[in-house]
């Protein structure tokens, strides 16, 4: 039987929708994203804008890949294997130092998110650093504590060795921590510490936490990490995507319940309530209280001058490491 004009019609339609719609996927951009670790709150931003369809709506396919820590990170994207990245100055910088490209594009951690966690007793006042002289402390083989901890004690004018730091496997700390082989833990706000602190409380602990930044250690926490090539040849797609992202932490922070319900359905081994909290802590970080510029993302020249300098010293980088190469503004 002879097919109707109307039926002919609305079939010609729906192959031309079908059409636009695959010319459209296939003219997307294509951004990989390095998380530096498993998903978390830290990065729940960027899950939030990939399950909203944010960077669809900004014509990017973004592809988020697992990492193995910040400092393999940032030189995994120096060397081309991803486009962005979730990384902090002090990779940035230590990869420039080893004649690397990498830039820091815009923060997430406005302040530097780390701390060290000890198990509290009940009624115990809260401590000092000066309290734990000779205490050991869990930090990960590779990890950043192992060079920050000793200038920031003698910032705050202890001996380098009033802590003893320990490299371990980033897997095990939290079981020895709790068990008591390691007085003291490296924990992460929005990321290890929510994990640490319900794990404490299944077995009746409590966690306390000394935060680098109460002890004068004025840096930024992690953020973007891209390229120099990849800002001169796609700006434009480094600014579409540092859109879309902060468009992701803008929401993150207004819906944390929903929020944390998008990530654990891209990752569903994810506990909801670990998320949640992550994903708490982190909206009390991404907003700069004291930057003139209130967008997100924006980086300060003080701080990150502060940030070098304190580099400088704790991971003996020399003064061919030029503040302004480090980072950039995008207009957004």
């Amino acid at each position: 039987m002879a097919m109707s004009f109307g039926k002919a019609l609305r079939g010609l339609a729906l192959a031309g929708a079908v059409a636009s719609m695959t010319a459209a996927a296939s003219a997307a951009e294509k951004v990989s994203f390095n998380m530096s670790w498993l998903p978390q709150g830290s990065v729940g931003g960027i899950l939030v804008a990939k399950a909203k369809g944010f960077y669809d709506e900004a014509g990017l396919d973004v592809t988020v890949y697992q990492g193995y820590g910040g400092q393999r990170t940032v030189n995994e994207i120096d060397q081309g294997l991803f486009d962005i990245g979730y990384g902090d100055p002090v990779s940035v910088i230590l990869n420039r130092a080893n004649g690397g490209k990498a830039v820091f594009v815009g923060s997430i951690n406005t302040v530097w998110p780390g701390a060290l966690c000890y198990l509290t007793k009940e009624g115990e006042s809260e401590k000092k650093l000066a309290d734990f002289a000779g205490k050991s402390v869990g930090g990960g083989a590779t990890s950043p504590v192992q060079n920050i901890v000793p200038s920031w004690l003698e910032e705050n004018g202890l001996p380098k060795d009033h802590l003893k730091l320990l490299r371990m496997n980033p897997a095990v700390i939290t079981s020895a921590f709790l068990e008591g082989k390691v007085d003291l833990a490296e924990c992460w706000e929005g990321a290890s510490l929510p994990i640490l602190t319900e794990n404490a409380g299944e077995s009746g602990k409590k966690i306390g936490m000394i935060k680098y930044r109460d002890f004068g250690l004025d840096m930024y926490g992690s953020g973007f990490v891209t390229t120099e090539q990849m800002l001169a040849e796609k700006p434009e797609v480094v600014d579409k995507f540092l859109d879309a992202s902060y468009r992701g932490y803008e929401y993150l922070a207004q819906n944390p319940d929903e929020s944390a319900e998008l990530i654990v359905k891209q990752y569903p081994t994810l506990e909801k309530s670990i998320v949640l909290e992550q994903v708490k802590q982190i909206n009390a970080l991404v907003r700069d209280p004291n930057a003139e510029n209130k967008d997100l993302g924006f980086v300060r020249e003080d701080r990150m001058e502060k940030t070098m300098g304190f580099v400088r010293e704790a991971f003996v980088v020399d003064d061919s490491i030029k503040t302004a190469d480090l980072y950039r503004n995008i207009s957004r």
